[in-house]
C-alpha cells in the first residue's frame, strides 16, 4: 500500500514592521521557527508569522520557490536571483584536445554580452556547461575562470556563479544589509 503524501506548511516570517524575513516550508514548523530564533542572527526579530499548508512536499516547495521569486525576502539566499536561460541540448559540442576552455568561454561571452545571460543572473554549473558541450567540467572552470578574471562573471560561495558588469554589486538577500 502506498503512503499518502506528507503535508508541508509553507510559512512566511515577518518583522514587527511587516517586512518579510524568511519563506521556508517544514512538516513541523513549530519546531523550525524555534530553530530561527535560536540559530539565525535575524531570528529574534520574527514578530508575525503565516502558515499555508499544502498536501504534498513538492506542491509546498514549489510554493516556496515562487513565493521567494516574488517576494524577495531579506534572508532566503535560494531562488532570490533570475536564472540564466539555459538549454544545454541546443549547445554546441567543443571538440578537440587543446582550446576547449577557450572555445567554451567564448560561447559564455556570447550569451553575456547578447543578453541572453543579463547582469543579475545566475548562471550554469561548471558541470551542465561541461556535459553540454562535451568538454568537461575541468575545461568548463577554466572557462568561467577567464570570465572571471575578465570581469563578466562573479562566483559566490554559496549561492553560484553570476553575471556582473563591473558596476554591479551582486549580494543575494540573504547578504544584504536589512537595516538599509
Amino acid at each position: 500500500m502506498t503512503e499518502p503524501p506528507e503535508r508541508t506548511a509553507l510559512y512566511r516570517l515577518y518583522d514587527a514592521n511587516d517586512v518579510l524575513l524568511y519563506v521556508g516550508i517544514s512538516n513541523d514548523p513549530e519546531a523550525r521557527w524555534a530553530r530561527h530564533k535560536m540559530l539565525r542572527t535575524w531570528g529574534p526579530r520574527m514578530a508575525r508569522k503565516e502558515v499555508a499548508w499544502f498536501a504534498s512536499r513538492e506542491a509546498a516547495e514549489a510554493a516556496e520557490e515562487d513565493a521567494i521569486r516574488l517576494e524577495a525576502p531579506l534572508f532566503n539566499g535560494t531562488h532570490n536571483y533570475p536564472l540564466a536561460p539555459f538549454n544545454g541540448a541546443t549547445w554546441p559540442q567543443v571538440t578537440g584536445r587543446g582550446g576547449r576552455s577557450e572555445a567554451l568561454a567564448e560561447l559564455m561571452r556570447q550569451e553575456i554580452r547578447g543578453g541572453t545571460w543579463p547582469v543579475g543572473s545566475k548562471i550554469p554549473t561548471c558541470r551542465a556547461l561541461g556535459e553540454a558541450t562535451g568538454a568537461g567540467k575541468t575545461a568548463a572552470t577554466h572557462a568561467v575562470r577567464l570570465l572571471q578574471r575578465e570581469g563578466l562573471l562573479e562566483l559566490l560561495h554559496g549561492f553560484g556563479l553570476f553575471v556582473v558588469d563591473g558596476n554591479t554589486d551582486l549580494r543575494p538577500h540573504s547578504c544584504r544589509n536589512p537595516a538599509a
